[in-house]
């Protein structure tokens, strides 16, 4: 399997969390804090918005253990089994949204 079309999968996987990850409400009841004045205050804007930090969120999160790896066993470039590392932790922080 290409490392690219695991990337694909690991964006897929965190976009799930963005939705059904238990973090989801408690960002959105913090949207005071984090959204900006000129953006529009629908509910509807601030799901999106909630959505999207949830998902970077899981994405930068779930790419530690695989820079941990890269950087321990002394590889200079991405492979498929840090990318499946990368894969592995993102289904790991998105299993409590789907428990």
């Amino acid at each position: 399997m290409n490392p690219r079309n695991l990337f694909v999968a690991v964006l897929g996987v965190t976009l799930i969390n963005g939705f059904v990850s238990p973090l989801v409400p408690l960002v959105f009841i913090l949207a005071p804090v984090w959204l900006p004045e000129f953006a529009p205050r629908s509910s509807i804007a601030i799901l999106y918005g909630t959505s999207l930090i949830v998902s970077v969120s899981t994405l930068v999160l779930s790419g530690v253990p695989a820079a941990l790896f890269e950087r321990f066993t002394g590889r200079q470039q991405s492979d498929q089994i840090s990318m499946l590392v990368w894969l592995g932790s993102a289904i790991l922080l998105t299993l409590p949204g789907l428990i």
